[in-house]
């Protein structure tokens, strides 16, 4: 037997017709969920970007007192350099560690460069890792070096001496966290929503075509001819939140990004077209299941068939 699909679709945009503000009521709010998945999602894209963007600039630096031994800074490099977890170590001295400052300070800060008097800044060892997410690794066994000890430029607490960027990366990611965490909740939230306003609308739906379903089981209808135009009335109203979701996102996909890439050029807040269809078939695939799911829940308690 033949599937007339057409049939199908005429009826769910009848019974969609019927039934609009309840419709419009489960447009809303899907497309709310729909917009906080897309927005969690692509924040997602653009925090993990930013993490990896720090992760790249984390380093460690051990500062060095004035006057320390040649042969205890050499044996300090030389055990860094034997680590595994390193990939460089370079010596900045005392003079090039002031001509950067100056270099760093003098475009936005000139009088500062003019105050100083002398020269107040350490020798260090700049340590860059292969993989920075393994800078305690390291930073511990620089603490457990006797090196370290004899060349640290405070003796009296050596762990001020050493500077390194994971509490940057931490926070980052535990703000992400939260922020996911967040965004789950009112997901959770305006999806049930979204059932709840699904469910009524095929409910109204069934409940206006009671007759003709009663019909239709009298000439021998199957189930499943029966409730496939409500099961499309859910998807289609779910496709149209997707839809209006899709667009806002796009919006500032094209208009919000862009302005604040350009107020923020430090930060890679770029997101490329892959992950714009990614997030955009994400929403696709969620107003689907929300849309079968409404309807479906609908359906079993109030469609005896």
């Amino acid at each position: 037997m033949a599937i007339n699909f057409g049939y199908f679709a005429k009826e769910s945009v009848t019974s969609f017709k019927r039934n609009w503000v309840m419709s419009l009521g489960a447009i809303i709010t899907i497309y709310l969920s729909l917009l906080l998945v897309g927005v969690s999602v692509g924040s997602g894209f653009l925090l993990g970007q930013v993490v990896q963007s720090v992760e790249e600039k984390v380093s460690i630096r051990v500062y060095l007192k004035d006057g320390a031994a040649t042969e205890d800074v050499d044996a300090l490099q030389q055990q860094l350099l034997a680590n595994p977890e390193v990939a460089t170590v370079t010596y900045t001295s005392k003079e090039q560690a002031l001509e950067d400052f100056k270099n760093t300070m003098v475009a936005d800060s000139p009088e500062i460069v003019e105050q100083l008097e002398g020269n107040p800044l350490p020798a260090s060892l700049d340590v860059d890792l292969k993989d920075p997410r393994n800078v305690m690794i390291v930073v511990d066994a620089i603490k457990a070096s006797p090196s370290f000890a004899a060349v640290a430029d405070r003796p009296d607490d050596p762990e001020k001496s050493l500077k390194y960027g994971q509490q940057i990366v931490n926070q980052l990611f535990a703000f992400t966290s939260i922020l996911r965490t967040v965004s789950l909740v009112f997901v959770a939230l305006l999806g049930v929503i979204s059932l709840i306003f699904i469910n009524n609308a095929i409910r109204l739906a069934i409940y206006a075509r009671r007759k003709e379903i009663g019909i239709m089981r009298l000439v021998g209808a199957s189930n499943w001819f029966i409730r496939t135009p409500f099961l499309m009335e859910g998807v289609i109203q779910s496709l149209i939140g997707a839809a209006l979701a899709i667009g806002s996102l796009a919006l500032v996909w094209l208009y919000v990004l862009p302005a604040a890439k350009e107020s923020l050029p430090f930060l890679p807040l770029t997101l490329t077209g892959a992950a714009a269809a990614q997030v955009s078939f994400i929403l696709v695939a969620a107003g689907i299941v929300i849309g079968l799911i409404g309807s479906g829940l609908a359906m079993r308690r109030y469609l005896k068939v």
